[in-house]
């Protein structure tokens, strides 16, 4: 049984060092639009705030304006989402 074991690890062993390739790139990818998205949703924020604040927007617009903040605030958690997926399939193949 051991050496099945054994077998099997050594046979899946590029399968895990490809995930990690994968996991560490879309990691990186992940920081980076976070950084970006996070500081473009809150600037689209704030210029909803403030347009609707001095008049210059009407109500749906601004409402549009936040939602789309929103969204762009939420993607890198979803993508992080997929992140913590891929380490969960490691941890499966790894068998520990």
């Amino acid at each position: 049984m051991v050496v099945v074991k054994l077998i099997i690890r050594i046979l899946l062993l590029p399968v895990r060092i490809s995930l990690t390739i994968v996991q560490l790139v879309v990691m990186f990818i992940t920081w980076l639009s976070a950084t970006v998205f996070h500081i473009l949703s809150g600037i689209i924020c704030i210029t909803a705030i403030l347009g609707y604040g001095f008049g210059q927007e009407t109500g749906t617009e601004m409402i549009r304006m936040l939602a789309v903040g929103f969204l762009l605030y939420v993607l890198p958690i979803i993508a992080s989402w997929f992140v913590v997926g891929l380490e969960t399939i490691k941890i499966i193949l790894m068998g520990d």
